[in-house]
């Protein structure tokens, strides 16, 4: 069984190159399993009309790899959540709000985004509230174009604090690390995050801890049923 790992894409519209790379990419893809590892978008939450159009080219080719036979599992991430209907009905997608803990190939894998491993007390009550009924009133209230255009700005704000914290060997790099290692002590024989948009496979006695980076550099991360190892695509 072939699983294909990606992750932290963060498309921001129509006019992103990384939307058409992408889905250059899954037009191509033969694999039995597609995991997102969250982020994909740079801005998802409920899939309203405006979003819905700004991702159209890469939520086509989500269903037109579906139609070929591949299962997608996504774990939603600090940027996109609450998938809406378009993943769990017409992708049919098994969505997963925090982590999950699934058999593959014979295998114990725990799979998660990875923003939850180490969450300040600022970043907790901001992941609760975009997440709660009353920011669904907001949402609803500021229009789709409204709800665009304020998370447009916020996703700039969040890219600037997070650039110098993700990278190999920074403090997320390291937690996700750690924790990966707690995971595999509670009998987990694979642990893969993203987040910390640093591509690896780190072996860890008879379990391994596997991350995709990112794909704004254009990696992703296969597994065979045998090993990991990180690829990148060439488009």
């Amino acid at each position: 069984m072939r699983t294909v790992f990606i992750a932290d894409a963060h498309l921001k519209g129509l006019d992103d190159p990384n939307q058409k790379s992408l889905v250059e990419f899954l037009d191509k893809l033969k694999a039995d399993n597609l995991v997102v590892l969250g982020d994909l978008f740079d801005f998802w939450t409920g899939g309203n009309k405006v979003v819905l159009r700004n991702y159209r080219p890469v939520l086509d080719s989500l269903l037109r790899l579906t139609k070929r036979g591949t299962k997608i599992i996504y774990l939603e991430g600090n940027h996109d959540f609450d998938m809406g209907r378009f993943f769990t009905k017409d992708l049919k997608a098994s969505v997963y709000t925090e982590s999950a803990d699934l058999t593959i190939d014979n295998k114990r894998f725990y799979l998660a985004h990875g923003d939850m491993v180490s969450m300040t007390t600022g970043y907790t009550v901001w992941r609760a509230f975009l997440r709660s009924p009353f920011y669904r009133v907001i949402a609803w209230l500021a229009t789709p174009y409204g709800v665009w255009s304020i998370a447009d700005r916020l996703s700039k704000n969040s890219r600037k604090k997070s650039r110098k914290h993700k990278r190999d060997g920074s403090a997320i790099d390291i937690r996700l690390k750690e924790f990966a290692g707690v995971k595999i002590s509670d009998g987990f024989d694979c642990v893969v995050f993203a987040h910390s948009h640093v591509a690896g496979v780190q072996v860890l006695g008879k379990a391994v801890y596997a991350n995709p980076g990112s794909w704004l550099e254009r990696n992703y991360l296969v597994y065979d049923g045998r090993q990991f190892r990180v690829e990148r695509h060439k488009g």
